[in-house]
């Protein structure tokens, strides 16, 4: 199963940004069952948010976030269909939406027509469908009770695994043929293996093309560094206070960061080619983690606002805190060679060094160009990547004859 990640982005009618923010209070105020957008309706749907970017501005920009399940089109198709009033009351509050009565027809193109692609992303758990993530972990739930009966009988030492594990099938399975029907993989052979090639080839074109022309760029990347400005900023209380005020309700977290990025179009230039690199990176990136880092759910970076901003979205498991740090400890190298072009980020060298290893002013960067997430919702909530993974093989290992071995290395996933 293929996921998508992508962004419609549009202009605020400043004149009824009110109106837009009333529509979001009453979506955040009963986030499953508005009338609005259902949410849980939309059965394609892993993550969505919606972000306003440049807040203070007579131009606003309105960001709607979405991680779903299989092509575009189908996946309004089916927005739409139980969403689609609700959608389109709130892009009467957009400049250029043209439409006062609502067609179906209409909004679909006008919402394709603002789709922005990331530049680069990553996906936690490749390859499962919302749907059969929730299936599983419903079947899961279903092992545990049943071993909960069986142990309420009988002592856990009286069975082998290899007996524990047929009853336990026997329980569950029985007049349940779907559960003994092998779940696709999770990625084609070509999808598995193209993306390594498109690595080492690409990678060492660019290396072959690039090595002069960076070598002679290099001094002028590290004047400008030399001449950075550094954002030395505090954040405020009274914006700490607001984030965390929306974090931490559920096992996971939502993150928006929108910074400028710096000039001259050299910056500009450089950041699509490391954006472009790590999105290459990020393709062989499918068992669970990004550098090392194993919370993230659906990240992406996206080019915005005609090249003058850089948005950051990610759905993340843990604590906003346990994340930067995850960040700083794992993937720095990574984070600095991004975030170097946006204008206050710490101190650099060489694009990739120092950067996000200043801790203290990182974190407080990161904090100073969050922005409130005034809507989001997971189609999981309870779930962490981890979690997602140890039930998806749970469900694969039901059809499979195991050995021992496996059998007791099946047994504990619970």
């Amino acid at each position: 199963m293929r996921q998508t990640v992508l962004t419609f982005i549009t202009i605020i009618d400043p004149d009824q940004k009110p109106k837009l923010m009333g529509i979001f209070e009453t979506i955040s105020g009963n986030l499953l069952t508005n009338n609005y957008i259902p949410f849980p309706s939309v059965s394609l749907l892993h993550f969505a948010s919606f972000v306003i970017a440049n807040d203070e501005e007579p131009s606003s920009l309105l960001i709607f976030e979405n991680n779903f399940d299989g092509e575009v089109s189908a996946y309004l198709d089916e927005l739409l269909s139980v969403a689609g009033p609700g959608l389109h009351q709130i892009y009467q509050c957009c400049s250029d939406y043209p439409e006062t009565t609502f067609r179906l027809q209409k909004l679909k193109q006008y919402l394709q027509s603002k789709i922005m692609r990331p530049n680069a992303f990553h996906i936690g758990n490749v390859g499962r469908a919302a749907s059969v993530i929730k299936e599983n972990q419903q079947v899961r739930e279903k092992f545990q009770a049943c071993l909960d009966d069986l142990f309420s009988k009988r002592s856990p030492t009286d069975y082998t695994s290899e007996n524990l594990r047929k009853e336990m099938l026997t329980a569950v399975t029985t007049g349940q043929p779907g559960l003994i029907t092998p779940l696709p993989p999770h990625q084609t052979l070509a999808e598995k293996i193209v993306p390594w090639v498109r690595l080492i080839l690409i990678g060492l074109v660019l290396f072959l093309i690039l090595l002069i022309p960076a070598l002679i760029a290099l001094p002028f990347l590290r004047k400008l560094e030399k001449t950075d400005e550094v954002d030395t900023t505090p954040p405020s209380a009274s914006d700490i206070e607001q984030f965390i005020g929306t974090e931490n309700r559920i096992t996971q977290n939502h993150l928006a960061v929108i910074t400028d990025i710096k000039a001259p179009k050299f910056r500009l230039y450089l950041l699509r080619f490391v954006l472009y690199a790590v999105n290459l990176v990020a393709r062989i990136a499918t068992k669970g983690k990004l550098s090392g880092i194993p919370s993230i759910h659906f990240a992406h970076w996206s080019i915005i606002n005609e090249g003058k901003q850089m948005l950051f979205l990610s759905n993340y498991d843990g604590s906003w805190i346990s994340y930067l740090d995850d960040f700083i400890d794992k993937a720095a190298t990574g984070l600095t060679g991004i975030w170097s072009n946006s204008f206050g980020f710490p101190r650099t060298r060489f694009l990739v060094l120092d950067g996000a290893r200043d801790e203290l002013r990182f974190k407080a960067y990161s904090r100073n160009h969050q922005v409130a997430s005034r809507v989001w919702y997971s189609a999981y909530r309870d779930l962490t990547v981890q979690n997602i993974d140890k039930d998806s093989k749970i469900r694969e290992g039901i059809p499979k004859t195991l050995s021992k071995t496996e059998t007791e290395a099946w047994l504990k996933l619970f």
